[in-house]
């Protein structure tokens, strides 16, 4: 098979109609309707989200230091849409960054949603605003798709794949070169979370790459962390 019409199961998903952001902080100009303060928006304990003040922390887990809340997944709502079997079917992905130097930390936290502790951040660093996660859903994808055509000429499209918010499927990174992308897409790598720019971020790509013997054995400690800016 060519290796650009092999088909990636994906998870997809998109985002909420509303944005928020910390009661504490003076509405910018460029916010629209859609932003609102934290204060004024229904957040179930442990729901999907990106970025943000509230965070639904497992009771005694601390706030990592010098880091931001980037995202929590209530693995309940994407276990029914994973085809490769790979995610835990049950508790919490809580992702915390600081994207400057792409670090992060993954706390993996298998308990029910009753027992997390709300926590109320508020900055005005990267992820201050926050967005919850909408629809879930399963799609494929293939390489071929990274390519446009003009004047009959295909080429390799850096952009194509930023607009997508998913788990697994090919790795998007607009600063690396097409073999630099294959190379991780046919490695033992896997896209555990990729946040586009459709409805989530405005220009760049929150990325965690995790390996797939790691996941197995649901070891989080050594995921790589990338932000890439469009």
């Amino acid at each position: 098979m060519n290796n650009k019409n092999q088909k990636f199961e994906i998870i997809r998903f998109t985002p909420d109609d509303k944005r928020y952001y910390p009661a504490s902080m003076r509405k910018r100009s460029y916010m629209g309707d859609e932003y609102v303060k934290h204060t004024k928006i229904k957040i179930p304990l442990g729901k999907s989200r990106y970025g943000g003040c509230v965070i639904d922390l497992p009771k005694k887990v601390k706030h990592p230091q010098n880091m931001r809340f980037a995202a929590q997944l209530d693995l309940a709502e994407f276990a029914p849409f994973d085809k490769t079997g790979l995610l835990p079917k049950t508790g919490q992905l809580i992702f915390f960054s600081q994207i400057l130097e792409d670090t992060g930390k993954v706390i993996y936290a298998d308990v029910p949603n009753s027992e997390l502790e709300r926590q109320i951040v508020e900055h005005e660093d990267n992820f201050y605003d926050g967005v919850l996660i909408d629809k879930i859903f399963t799609e494929t994808e293939t390489l071929a798709e990274r390519y446009a055509e003009e004047d009959g000429e295909k080429f390799w499209d850096y952009f194509e794949g930023s607009e997508k918010s998913k788990i697994f499927g090919i790795y998007t990174n607009c600063q690396m070169q097409e073999e630099e992308i294959e190379e991780v897409v046919f490695s033992n790598k896997v896209v555990l979370l990729q946040v586009g720019e459709g409805g989530f971020n405005d220009e760049g790509v929150f990325s965690v790459l995790i390996n797939k013997d790691d996941l197995k054995k649901r070891n989080f400690d050594n995921c790589e962390f990338i932000w890439a800016q469009s």
